[in-house]
């Protein structure tokens, strides 16, 4: 009995490992021919057991039957044939050198060697091969497509694609399609591929080879739902259909991701990855061979995990995978970055971009910055700028499209020049960027709020206005409008914003932050401020003086009002004895836009009886750089300690005027008349401002030039009352910060000035003043700093000296 070996539509061949083809490609009708031999039962038997795939026992026969004599035609084409099945490549083109110069092969023998060359990646001999095959039987549909193969494994790009084009043209069915989605495969594009194989598809929907391509190409471009209920059609291994797993679930993080979905949606698509990965987890844990699939899992749901703000579980759940010794793909320290930052960890998330900074620039930027690295946080963004054109090429595409990353690039500049205190350059970027997009909402938000940071609050405002119009409901413009509306006094508004804020996304960073600075709004405040004299000789304060003032203000009332109360005290020594003032007062503040108004009632007693004094005081802004403002008083706080010993009290006020220009220049002018109960009527004029000489990121100095006047109406009282005086003393004003995180401040001043003091009748002295101070700031709800100071100036002609420390605290609880 003769057995013939033949390869079928429904069997596999050795192919590139890039290839799913079924044994279609290679349905070559090829048979042994009838031998001229009598072929003995065991070598049928042989044959039987090859074609089932049990190889060995054929293939060991014929290398045997070499060494015995020459094997002939057939058996030679059968070795060829069944050690490409085998997968014995190398041995194919062994016995295909050793016998293709004696003998005239069959077909099938050639295309078993022109398919072991090309698995061997020796395009030129395949392709020989291959021509040689179709010379043999031109009409043969398989051994074009399998030439065409190679053509695209060879990267012979236009005549593969061009004869595969012709192919389908010629017989447009499901395999010739899924030769053309081959071919655009092998060149790398994915997209076309994804196309033709959809194509073959759609003309032969159960044939698996076709869905193996189709599930490939989609897995490759990243349509992982599709692929994988696609996959539940075929039988594939168990860590093929893991993977088809994973890539669905990571397609959910990356879905809740996209900052242009709303935060509901968002939150909705994180919350259903987190219950696929929790599922997946379970599944796989207690399964050995899925370990590594089960920790991959893992990282990809730190994702989620941080979509949903669970900062500190990020954290944990990164510090646990990187306990096992494995390392951690690159592809989550931007997530890690956030989760760090959001936890107030910057010095940690520095670190460990560290390790790899380019892939991770922005975070490490925000990192370095956060840590008050400002020299790093620097290079890192003029890298980032000097390595970033502003247009970019696409693939495919020759127009130029705007670059994400420089925009990106700019706005960590601006970031650093806010953060460095360099306010003028940040608003100087922030409104070109803000002006040359005005489609970007986000621009247009930043830009706001460094003008707010500048104290133009009303500039601002109208910003995050025109802003509004693009997207009214951006968490980010509600939360800077709040802001904007809390320094403007729009109370109402400031409330409303929060509240929408808060209900829409209270687990973000940013929200909490804001929820927290109303909270402070509505706590009690404490102001406490004074002075003691440690060494003094002033004839206006004494010696051994002291002073204490305090007020409490209680929670905003229907928005507006506040409630205070409070108590102060002085006392110094005099030549004609000690003098102190007692002063418990109570009032109501109110506030609007614009508007500030505070109205007091007290009672004095300063050795004299109980007298009741009044303040009312109020300023108004009429823009942000024009605020008038003054104060009516019964019983006036500035009347001299020494003046209320003798029994001399004062009414007065004062009015006043400011220029605001930024935070960097500012001046003020004031007149204040005091009338005292000894008919001397005293007019006091000031003016005062602020000019910056020079700014760092810890580090401010300012001239302070300050000019003031006084005339009094009467002489001989018992109180320090010059005729007419003049003064100008400039002044140096310089703040050291020692030490910041976040809103925790220590910092330093020194402050010093040098001027001239002028007295009618007394001629003109120098002034000298010398201050040295420290003040904390912690958690927005302190503030509290105290300062040395001393001073030599004349009075009445004479230098007298005035050492003493002064101290302010400003609490909220």
């Amino acid at each position: 009995m003769k057995q013939r070996i033949s390869v079928t539509g429904s069997e596999k061949i050795n192919m590139h490992s890039q290839c799913h083809f079924s044994a279609w490609i290679i349905s070559l009708s090829l048979f042994f021919s009838a031998s001229a031999y009598a072929v003995d039962s065991a070598y049928d038997q042989l044959v039987l057991q090859a074609r089932d795939g049990q190889t060995e026992g054929l293939l060991n026969w014929l290398q045997n039957r070499e060494k015995q004599g020459p094997l002939n035609v057939d058996q030679v084409a059968d070795w060829l044939q069944v050690a490409g099945w085998a997968g014995r490549d190398e041995d194919v083109v062994h016995v295909w050198q050793r016998y293709h110069s004696q003998m005239d092969i069959p077909a099938r023998g050639v295309v078993a060697a022109a398919w072991a060359y090309r698995n061997l990646q020796q395009w030129d001999a395949s392709l020989s091969l291959w021509q040689n095959a179709r010379q043999m039987e031109p009409d043969n549909d398989d051994l074009r497509t399998g030439w065409i193969l190679t053509l695209a494994d060879a990267q012979q790009n236009s005549l593969a694609l061009n004869e595969a084009q012709r192919l389908v043209r010629d017989t447009p069915s499901a395999q010739h399609y899924q030769v053309m989605a081959y071919v655009w495969r092998a060149q790398g594009k994915r997209w076309d591929s994804l196309f033709a194989i959809t194509q073959a598809w759609q003309k032969e929907s159960d044939n698996n080879s076709i869905k193996a391509d189709l599930l490939d190409d989609w897995t490759d471009n990243r349509i992982p739902g599709p692929a994988l209920i696609l996959s539940r059609t075929l039988e594939l291994p168990a860590e093929q259909t893991r993977q088809l797993e994973l890539n669905d679930a990571a397609e959910l993080v990356r879905v809740a991701q996209v900052a242009s979905r709303g935060e509901a949606e968002r939150f909705r698509v994180a919350d259903h990855a987190l219950a696929r990965y929790d599922a997946l987890l379970t599944k796989w844990k207690a399964v050995p061979e899925a370990q590594e699939d089960y920790r991959q899992a893992r990282i990809d749901r730190l994702g989620a995990l941080l979509v949903r703000n669970d900062f500190a579980g990020v954290i944990r759940e990164y510090d646990a995978l990187r306990g096992d010794g494995k390392p951690v793909p690159d592809y989550v320290d931007g997530w890690v970055a956030t989760a760090l930052l959001s936890q107030r960890q910057p010095e940690a998330a520095y670190q460990l971009f560290g390790q790899n900074p380019a892939h991770v620039e922005p975070e490490m930027f925000y990192a370095a910055l956060e840590s008050e690295d400002f020299p790093s946080a620097k290079r890192i963004v003029d890298r980032m700028i000097a390595s970033t054109p502003y247009l970019v090429y696409d693939y495919g595409s020759p127009v130029p499209s705007p670059n994400d990353r420089w925009l990106i690039s700019r706005a960590m500049l601006a970031n650093y020049y806010s953060s460095a205190n360099d306010l003028p350059a940040a608003e100087t970027l922030t409104e070109h960027l803000a002006n040359s997009a005005p489609g970007n909402q986000a621009l247009r938000i930043h830009y706001a709020s460094v003008l707010a940071a500048r104290g133009k609050t009303h500039a601002a405002e109208r910003q995050l206005k025109i802003a509004e119009v693009l997207e009214p409901s951006s968490l980010d413009l509600e939360r800077q409008q709040a802001y904007v509306a809390q320094s403007l006094q729009e109370w109402r508004q400031f409330e409303l914003l929060t509240d929408d804020v808060v209900v829409r996304s209270p687990e973000a960073p940013a929200t909490q932050q804001l929820a927290r600075t109303r909270d402070i709004h509505h706590k009690y405040e404490l102001r406490i401020s004074g002075n003691k004299g440690i060494s003094s000789d002033s004839p206006v304060s004494g010696t051994r003086d002291f002073t204490w003032n305090s007020v409490l203000y209680g929670p905003p009332i229907a928005d507006h009002w506040r409630p205070f109360a409070g108590f102060n005290f002085a006392t110094g020594q005099f030549e004609e004895g000690k003098g102190y003032n007692r002063d418990v007062l109570g009032g109501v503040e109110f506030t609007t836009r614009d508007y500030w108004v505070e109205a007091e009632l007290s009672n004095q007693n300063f050795g004299h009886g109980n007298k009741q004094g009044a303040r009312l005081s109020a300023w108004h802004d009429f823009s942000d750089s024009w605020r008038i403002g003054g104060s009516a008083e019964r019983l006036s706080a500035g009347t001299p300690l020494r003046a209320l010993r003798n029994g001399v009290t004062a009414n007065g006020g004062q009015a006043y005027v400011r220029w605001y220009q930024n935070e960097r220049r500012e001046y003020r002018l004031s007149v204040a008349p005091t009338w005292f109960s000894d008919g001397n009527q005293r007019m006091e004029y000031g003016l005062s401002g602020k000019e910056r000489l020079w700014s760092a990121p810890h580090f401010t100095l300012d001239l302070t030039p300050d000019i003031s006047a006084s005339t009094n109406t009467k002489e001989n009282v018992p109180y320090y009352n010059p005729k007419r005086d003049f003064s100008v003393t400039p002044g140096l004003s310089a703040e050291h910060i020692i030490y910041r995180r976040y809103d925790t401040v220590w910092s330093q001043q020194l402050t010093g000035g040098l001027g001239a003091y002028w007295q009618k009748n007394e001629g003109t002295g120098l002034v000298t003043q010398l201050g040295y101070g420290q003040r904390v700031q912690w958690n927005n709800v302190l503030d509290a700093g105290v300062m040395l100071t001393w001073d030599k100036r004349p009075y009445d002609g004479e230098r007298e000296r005035n050492l003493g420390v002064s101290f302010d605290m400003n609490v909220r609880f």
